[in-house]
C-alpha cells in the first residue's frame, strides 16, 4: 500500500523494477516507515534485491531503530549492557518470492553498533498492493552466525564410521514429501525457516511502499 513516498530509494527501485519486467527475475524493493504498539521511537527499512532465477540474489538492506535495547545474556556468554539506537546495511545474498510475498537474506557490512557487522539478516516482506484495508507488512531478524567447533561422534568408535555421513529424510506418511537433507544446513537465510512461519509485525504509524515481483 503506498501511503507515502520516500526519494531516496525511488530511483532505485524503479531501475530494479524495470530490469525484472524485461527479464522476469523476482524482485522486491521497497521503504517503510513505522513504530510499534506503545512505542514512540521511530524504525525504517530500506531495500532492494533481484533474485537470478535460484534463489541467490544481488542488493541491499537499510535499517535504522531508535529504540533502546537491554542485552540479555542468555546463552551464558557473559554479554550484557543497553544501547540507543542503531542502524546496519547488509548485502543480499538471498531472495525467494511467492506471490506477493518475498524473504530477503543477507549479511551485515556496515553498522552503528560493531557487534551487529557479519551477522545474518532476515527481511520478510507482503505487498498487498493499494487495498488500504490490507496494508504491507513486515517482519525482520538479526541473527549470529552458528559457529560448531565440535563433531559429534560415538565414544566407544576409536573412528566413528557414521562421522560425516548426510541423508535424505522424509515423511514416510506423505506421498510426494520432499523433504529435506539432513543433517540441516545452519547457517541463516531464506531456506532458515518456511513462509508460513513468519508472523508480520502489528504496525502504528506506518508510512511507505512495498513491492514485490514474482
Amino acid at each position: 500500500m503506498r501511503t507515502l513516498r520516500f526519494t531516496s530509494l525511488l530511483a532505485l527501485s524503479l531501475m530494479v523494477f524495470a530490469a525484472a519486467q524485461t527479464t522476469r527475475a523476482a524482485a522486491a524493493a521497497g521503504n517503510y516507515q513505522f513504530t510499534l504498539p506503545g512505542e514512540k521511537e521511530l524504525k525504517y527499512v530500506e531495500f532492494s534485491a533481484e533474485g537470478d532465477g535460484t534463489g541467490k540474489a544481488t542488493g541491499s538492506i537499510y535499517l535504522s531503530d531508535e529504540a533502546v535495547y537491554t542485552i540479555l545474556d542468555v546463552d551464558g556468554t557473559g554479554e550484557k549492557g543497553r544501547f540507543a539506537g542503531y542502524n546496519i546495511k547488509a548485502d543480499v545474498d538471498g531472495l525467494v518470492v511467492t506471490e506477493n510475498q518475498a524473504i530477503l537474506s543477507g549479511t551485515i557490512t556496515t553498522s552503528s553498533n560493531q557487534a551487529f557487522i557479519g551477522q545474518r539478516v532476515l527481511l520478510t516482506v507482503i505487498d498487498n498492493g493499494q487495498d488500504p484495508r490490507r496494508p504491507d507488512g513486515l517482519t525482520w531478524g538479526i541473527y549470529k552466525p552458528i559457529d560448531r567447533r565440535w563433531i559429534p561422534s560415538d565414544a566407544e568408535w576409536k573412528e566413528d564410521p557414521g562421522v560425516g555421513l548426510r541423508w535424505w529424510a522424509t515423511d514416510f506418511e506423505r506421498k510426494g514429501d520432499v523433504g529435506y537433507q539432513m543433517p540441516r544446513d545452519e547457517s541463516f537465510g531464506t531456506h532458515s525457516y518456511p513462509l508460513s512461519s513468519y508472523v508480520y509485525a502489528d504496525v502504528d504509524n506506518a508510512a511507505g511502499d512495498i513491492r514485490v515481483v514474482p
